[in-house]
């Protein structure tokens, strides 16, 4: 239990701790947050804790060492730092099984996307491009310095002018980003008035989710990520107006790094069709909505009245040309 707690961060970086009572449980209202007690140790043994981030205080209280956990907020990772991590994972036989069916799923729902070029946020598989299936003549790739690229930036200032790209595809970008808002704001402000918006990520409600869950401590891409659902992109899309045309999970098979094992359970697939919100990660489509302001003439009022002419035969036979004698007709109440 001493080794869980210093993996966690509970116990300080390098401290060393001597146990005075133990089997007892303590818990003090004036502190604010629970007070945890060591116990099954034997008292009078000392322990050092491993090189672990600090995550809470060791408090002396009425003989017992205790501890104060202070609740602090997960950080997600870099962008620029975790993509040559991911690379590495996807390298493997089940980043390899994943890339696949990517290229199959997000290839089927680009046949309207037309324009000039588009630009894909992280080069996770060599060769995978993930806005070929788009009619676009020009496909760019934006990747972390030291990667293959056609551009080298941050995903949090693009240097790519406003309103020049027909589509952008965020390749697990908000996932292992920092600042997720910005990483949209970023990808709006790049994009024309109908162009489309491609988010790949990993679904927490899976078991990909599950196994983030339970090893996110040790730190290793990809399960020390941000795994958003769905529902909270598309709040985020909603407000910078954007309007999500189709959003689907796939990969139902278990997280298991072994081509052999993935290979035979490749008929799970087939149970997309009720499973399909289980799979491990998520494709989401949406398109800017973005309304041109043009001025329009304001006409004048008409008036109340109406004007209409009727021609008369007067009684002279000996006029050739009959003459018109014009009423005003008006509706308004007397």
């Amino acid at each position: 239990m001493l080794s869980a707690w210093a993996r966690s961060g509970i116990v300080s970086n390098n401290a060393v701790v001597r146990i005075t009572k133990p089997d007892i449980n303590a818990k003090d209202s004036r502190f604010g947050d629970a007070i945890l007690v060591l116990r099954g140790v034997r008292a009078g043994i000392l322990i050092k804790c491993g090189p672990y981030p600090s995550a809470s205080e060791v408090i002396e209280y009425n003989g017992l060492l205790a501890m104060k956990s202070k609740r602090t907020v997960r950080q997600s990772p870099v962008w620029l730092d975790a993509q040559a991590p991911l690379a590495q994972w996807y390298a493997t036989g089940l980043g390899q099984s994943i890339a696949k069916r990517l290229e199959l799923e997000v290839g089927s729902r680009l046949g309207d996307v037309f324009g000039y070029q588009g630009v894909q946020v992280g080069n996770l598989v060599p060769g995978l491009h993930l806005l070929e299936g788009a009619g676009l003549q020009r496909h760019l790739m934006l990747d972390a310095p030291g990667n293959e690229a056609d551009i080298h930036a941050d995903v949090l200032s693009l240097p790519i002018a406003s309103d020049t790209m027909k589509a952008v595809a965020f390749f697990h970008t908000l996932d292992f980003c920092d600042n997720p808002h910005q990483a949209l704001r970023e990808a709006d402000r790049v994009l024309t008035d109908d162009g489309q918006l491609i988010i790949i990520g990993f679904n927490p409600y899976s078991a990909f989710g599950a196994r983030h869950a339970l090893t996110a401590w040790r730190r290793s891409e990809p399960w020390n990520g941000r795994f958003y659902a769905r529902h909270r992109v598309s709040d985020w899309l909603s407000v910078l107006d954007y309007r999500v045309l189709d959003s689907a999970a796939m990969f139902i098979r278990p997280p298991i790094n072994s081509e052999r094992v993935l290979r035979r359970l490749h008929r799970m697939e087939g149970l997309q069709r009720w499973l399909g919100g289980l799979g491990g990660l998520y494709i989401m489509r949406a398109r800017k909505q973005t309304m041109p302001m043009t001025m329009t003439r304001q006409w004048r009022r008409p008036r109340a009245g109406m004007a209409a002419s009727s021609f008369a035969r007067t009684g002279d036979k000996t006029s050739a040309r009959p003459r018109a004698t014009v009423a005003r007709i008006d509706h308004r109440q007397r």
